[in-house]
């Protein structure tokens, strides 16, 4: 909601502020590729990375003694219902209008909008939503990120308890529509109701999002059990904002300075009593990230991941979690079936350059869906090597990820960007899947297809 900008702001830069100045020694981060060490070249240059440290097991016996900042303090349920409510109404008449253009902003560096915008795009790709999946945004305020889910074609549902804010989003997802010129738009619909007393059906969403509003749910037992049923199984709950960090009076300050102005609840976690949380009501597959937003400096090439990190994975919540089950078994199941049918479509060649641009269509005719965001093991990538496999010289070009996950059954088409070695006419080369770390897909019957590179005719 639009009352967590500042709020966000201290949530993530202050708290990922501390942690880097308590931080020790950091482990040496390493990525397992698959058969090769590299990543894609595909990949994009800021990220949601995840944390080397693993999220902490739920203690046996109980929660832990740090929960929540207002965890030891007594709060009216309606007062902060109605404070959220009220909240467009409370506004000044001046600030309305940062309601309609959030998260731009016009101060000096426009730091508030590159740290919002990195945060929900390397979230929704680390969660890896199926396209077309059916999302749940919980906290949707004046709908700046239903809009960017409704633009990237997910089925939109965002719940929101006060009207004033719904209001606001329905216009602005109609425009963005509108301006984006979307002629097949994916239906969209916001619910006035809290997470906690929610009607909607059972198991009827692919992913449930939180950015920046975990922390103004007042029953978190009642909220995480709401986005365990709501969720289908296999699907993915996903949350980022800072974490609270008992002692930290700067942030403190902040939340109580917001809660007095506008009488919201502003309630982080502790990282270790949200873990506790999620491992109670039965999500596994818990992975916190370290937020990259930047390109990084050629000359900081060595620099380690939690280093370069605007807020690093132990001062914040920041992560995914996954509700378990599913039918249809994923590209990490050793035992099922991964296969695809591959058509080269059309390649172009950029006059006076070895650069050349492929697409392709790639069918999923397996029965396990590809996964899309790197991990250690199990997700898809599509690669142009020669053949034979493994021979005397083999060589490969760039590898690309793909856009989500793939279904089976689905189909999808993908522009492959690579640049030509000068002898590459030495060589006969072929497109062909890598299932990271595990197996290339022409190993398991996949035929892979020649590809032919024009003559650079400049």
């Amino acid at each position: 909601m639009s009352r967590l900008f500042i709020t966000a702001r201290h949530l993530g830069r202050i708290a990922a502020g501390l942690a880097t100045k308590a931080r020790s020694a950091v482990e040496d981060a390493t990525t397992d590729a698959a058969p090769r060490s590299a990543e894609p070249a595909a990949a994009p240059p800021a990220s949601a990375t995840p944390s080397a440290q693993p999220a902490a097991a739920a203690p046996a016996n109980g929660p832990p003694r740090h929960r929540r900042y207002l965890s030891d303090r007594a709060g009216s349920t309606e007062t902060y219902l109605q404070a959220a409510r009220d909240y467009v109404a409370a506004k000044p008449e001046g600030e309305h209008a940062w309601l309609y253009c959030k998260p731009y902003e016009r101060g000096p560096g426009n730091a508030a909008f590159y740290t919002e915008m990195y945060q929900v795009l390397n979230l929704l790709r680390a969660m890896d939503i199926p396209f077309r999946g059916r999302v749940l945004e919980v906290g949707s305020g004046p709908g700046w990120v239903s809009e960017i889910l409704v633009a990237l074609g997910f089925e939109l549902h965002g719940l929101e308890p006060s009207a004033d804010m719904i209001a606001i989003a329905r216009e602005r997802v109609a425009a963005a529509i509108a301006h984006w010129h979307l002629a097949d738009p994916p239906p969209y619909e916001f619910h006035c109701q809290t997470l906690e007393a929610n009607s909607l059906p059972s198991e009827s969403f692919d992913a449930i999002v939180f950015h920046a509003a975990l922390h103004h749910v007042i029953d978190e037992d009642a909220g995480l059990a709401q986005c365990f049923r709501l969720l289908r199984p296999g699907g993915v709950l996903g949350v980022c904002e800072g974490a609270w960090e008992p002692g930290n009076r700067l942030l403190e300050a902040a939340l109580d300075e917001e809660m007095a102005r506008f009488g919201t609840l502003e309630n982080p976690f502790t990282r270790e009593y949200l873990d506790w949380l999620l491992a109670r009501h039965g999500f596994t597959d818990v992975r916190r990230y370290h937020a990259i937003n930047a390109l990084v400096p050629e000359d900081r090439g060595s620099a380690t991941i939690e280093s370069l990190a605007e807020a690093p994975a132990r001062g914040s919540n920041t992560l995914t979690a996954v509700k378990p089950g599913g039918s249809t078994p994923t590209t990490r199941d050793h035992s099922a079936r991964t296969a695809a049918a591959i058509r080269v479509l059309k390649v172009e060649r950029q006059p006076g350059t070895n650069e050349v641009r492929a697409r392709v269509r790639l069918e999923n005719n397996g029965e396990t869906t590809w996964l899309a965001e790197p991990a250690a093991t199990g997700w898809v990538s599509v690669a142009v090597r020669t053949e034979p496999l493994g021979g005397a010289g083999a060589r490969e070009l760039q590898r690309h990820r793909l856009p989500g996950r793939v279904q089976p059954g689905e189909v999808i088409e993908l522009d492959l960007w690579l640049v030509l070695p000068d002898d590459h006419r030495r060589a006969t080369w072929h497109v062909d899947l890598v299932n990271e770390g595990l197996y290339w897909f022409s190993t398991r019957g996949t035929t892979t297809v020649p590809i032919a590179f024009p003559d650079d005719a400049g």
